[in-house]
């Protein structure tokens, strides 16, 4: 059964059929919503699905028990894709088989298949991972990458796990989907590096050496090129870092823990600058803040 959520939201699960129409409406429901696949397993199978339909990607976080699915020649003829299909591996490895060999993929490893090749998948320990599947631009191989290792890639698979938790601006979310989907299939954007550039600074706003340098060497440019990419965006590399530091400050003000954790976990090198730029940026202390969040 297929649950409205949230404009551009649905979820489904296995759990509300009954247990002899379980697979079929799991394949039914896939070659509906992402990729049509045949699914096989020799025991009860059970499986949620979280969905958003975009004008051109498609996206799910998917979770199941043990099975196998094969996309082949029949599936392919009666549910074409059209592009290609991401895997981001969550939980549970899994054994690919497609024309070139057999791959082995881990969780935190991203998986990239052209949807309209044969390809065979086997969770033998169940799964949960993210998919994404958008237009193909180009010839797309078999290829498995770790996404915990690429900036790029983990900036994507934060913009997905975030528009599935409900509401977003979608329009927004599927362009920097599509560029930063680019750039991992090696063509780069000016956008896809802001994005990641931006999810670096928040995943270190803690580390008070954060800088140009590092968020340059993180995202695989110069520093110069790095300048340049945030004064296009209207702001320098130090004043991102700053703000983004606030406004995760802000965030935490909600949170029972001392003002001075606070101005620890977002980087701050004293109270007293805290306080200070805290002021000058909302017009208000952070003491403040803190006591209209709670009144």
């Amino acid at each position: 059964m297929a649950l409205v959520h949230p404009p551009g939201l649905t979820r489904f699960r296995t759990h509300d059929l009954p247990g002899a129409r379980r697979l079929a409406g799991w394949e039914e429901h896939n070659a509906r919503a992402l990729v049509g696949l045949r699914v096989e397993t020799d025991r009860p199978f059970e499986g949620t699905e979280v969905n958003l339909a975009l004008p051109r990607l498609r996206v799910a976080r998917v979770s199941g028990s043990p099975h196998v699915v094969e996309r082949d020649v029949r599936q392919i003829a009666e549910h074409p894709a059209d592009g290609v299909v991401v895997y981001f591996s969550l939980a549970g490895e899994s054994r690919l088989e497609h024309r070139g060999g057999s791959e082995l993929v881990l969780p935190g490893q991203a998986l990239v298949l052209d949807g309209d090749r044969s390809f065979r998948r086997e969770f033998s320990d169940g799964l949960t991972e993210l998919v994404l599947k958008a237009p193909r631009r180009g010839p797309v191989r078999p290829q498995v990458f770790s996404f915990e290792d690429n900036v790029h890639a983990r900036t994507l698979v934060s913009a997905l796990s975030g528009a599935l938790r409900g509401p977003a601006d979608w329009d927004g979310l599927e362009r920097i989907a599509t560029d930063l989907l680019d750039a991992l299939l090696g063509t780069r954007s000016p956008t896809a590096d802001l994005a990641a550039a931006h999810a670096f600074i928040a995943a270190h706003l803690h580390e008070q050496e954060l800088c140009a340098q590092r968020i340059a060497a993180a995202i695989g440019y110069s520093e110069r090129h790095l300048s340049r990419l945030f004064a296009k965006s209207g702001q320098s590399v130090p004043q991102a870092i700053l703000n983004a530091r606030l406004d995760a400050a802000r965030r935490l003000l909600g949170e029972p823990i001392p003002l001075a954790e606070v101005g620890v976990r977002t980087g701050f090198v004293s109270q007293a600058h805290f306080s200070r730029t805290y002021r000058a940026r909302f017009g208000t202390t952070p003491r403040q803040d803190r006591a209209a969040l709670r009144s």
